[in-house]
């Protein structure tokens, strides 16, 4: 068995991954809460899951934008873009990357130029109601 620290920053790759393992990568990241994080609209090539184990936050999947909190996971399949629109609270999140087809880039993919651009993720007002997804 393989140990990943993921706490520590420390991520599964196609590199280092076990044999026989079909995950292509895991890992966390955080979504800072203080109008300075950025993320990018973006697709795979492959299935890729979050947990998200703390914090809340909108993450657009597809063209529906989901409420998310800690304990909620969210799937998306290969080619259907998504992005984080915004935190109330901090988000800490887990992703798990399903294995890559062959011949399939490892890395975000964008429709168009201005996709691929990191923008600011705004802090929502922790005082506004939740529409639960």
């Amino acid at each position: 068995m393989t140990l990943i620290r993921a706490s520590d920053r420390q991520k599964l790759t196609v590199a280092n991954r076990p044999e026989h393992c079909p995950a292509s990568a895991a890992g966390k990241f955080v979504i800072r809460a203080d109008g300075t994080a950025r993320f990018d609209r973006h697709y795979h090539e492959f299935a890729e899951f979050w947990f998200v184990a703390e914090g809340r936050g909108t993450v657009l999947i597809g063209d529906i934008a989901h409420q998310v909190e800690a304990g909620d996971i969210l799937y998306t399949a290969p080619g259907l873009e998504h992005d984080v629109l915004d935190v109330a609270e901090e988000l800490h999140l887990f992703y798990l990357s399903a294995e890559l087809p062959p011949g399939a880039s490892p890395h975000h993919l964008h429709k168009t130029p201005e996709a691929a651009v990191k923008h600011l993720v705004p802090v929502r007002d922790q005082q506004q109601g939740d529409d639960r997804a």
